[in-house]
């Protein structure tokens, strides 16, 4: 079959023969995938940076994916073995059947950034009907997602944060309320969250980019007066993984900074939320309710989808 190999860490990724799985089990059913998202992950893990490794090399890419039935049904599941393939293993005990008409790599992609979005504001955030929701680097597809969830769990209000002006209009389109640009001087950009907050004191945030912005963030949240507590949620780092926190904000404001991963959730989280929500989210994105952008790559353009990540491949 052809497939998407990683040989070597540190590698792209090719479009080359590979020998067809073989189920090892009854639990275990051979499908035809028909989309895989390449996530920021699967690039990380691939250059040997992250601290999951594969189990042995070369191995098939994609982690989960759409694929085809037997019966010509199609459902979303984890990958026993690589989805970026014309054959792949899954574990037919855990997979969601997608409604008819919902695309193929829309579903693909919404599992892996909705752990980034919704997964953190239920079960970090607690968010609760009201909530004014506050998302820091919302312009890429987790936090574009990040703020159509907020929305539809009920947030008052959602001021977000961005660099490039017309991916920042095109979150007012999708819900959010208020929209920051980080391209301004730093003065310039505490001053604006200060007037954000007291505008619409918000009690969450969410945080995909870290460093430097964070620390503005920081310095804006030392110069307000709360008016209720607020948990500060970390889930990326694209602007850098260190910042300096001043021990007195900790404790001198009812602030809780915490993060949203693998190892901050309950080891159960991601499979609950999955079983819980997943049919759900489906069912509304068929809707026309949500929106991701996606660039979309052929199997054999799995070079050029890996460069250009987050994007979906369609096999």
């Amino acid at each position: 079959m052809k497939a998407a190999v990683l040989k070597n860490y540190g590698t792209l990724p090719e479009y080359q023969e590979f020998p067809e799985p073989k189920p090892k089990n009854s639990d275990e059913l051979l499908v035809t995938p028909i989309a895989s998202s390449v996530k920021r992950l699967d690039v990380i893990r691939a250059a040997g940076k992250h601290y999951t490794k594969f189990s042995e090399l070369p191995a098939v890419m994609g982690m989960d994916g759409v694929a085809k039935l037997d019966n010509n049904s199609r459902v979303y599941a984890m990958g026993i073995t690589g989805m970026m393939a014309e054959k792949a293993l899954i574990d037919q005990r855990a997979m969601t059947v997608l409604p008819d008409g919902l695309d193929a790599g829309l579903a693909a992609a919404l599992p892996n950034a909705l752990v980034g979005s919704d997964l953190a504001l239920l079960e970090r955030g607690k968010i609760k009907t009201g909530d004014v929701v506050f998302i820091n680097g919302a312009t890429g597809l987790t936090g574009s997602l990040a703020v159509q969830m907020a929305k539809l769990r009920g947030a008052k209000r959602v001021i977000v944060t961005g660099r490039d002006p017309i991916k920042l209009q095109h979150l007012k389109d999708l819900g959010a309320d208020l929209t920051i640009t980080t391209n301004q001087p730093d003065n310039s950009f505490v001053k604006e969250l200060i007037n954000a907050y007291n505008q619409s004191p918000f009690n969450l945030i969410l945080d995909y980019l870290w460093g430097h912005p964070a620390e503005l963030i920081i310095e804006a949240l030392r110069r307000i007066r709360f008016l209720n507590s607020l948990k500060y949620i970390s889930i990326g780092s694209l602007a850098g993984e260190g910042i300096s926190v001043p021990s007195q904000l900790l404790r001198s404001k009812n602030l809780e900074l915490i993060g949203s991963g693998i190892g901050s959730l309950d080891p159960n989280a991601v499979q609950g939320y999955m079983q819980k929500h997943l049919t759900e989210i489906f069912d509304y994105a068929n809707q026309g309710k949500l929106s991701l952008e996606l660039k979309s790559f052929p199997l054999d353009k799995i070079s050029s989808a890996w460069i250009s990540a987050p994007a979906v491949i369609t096999i």
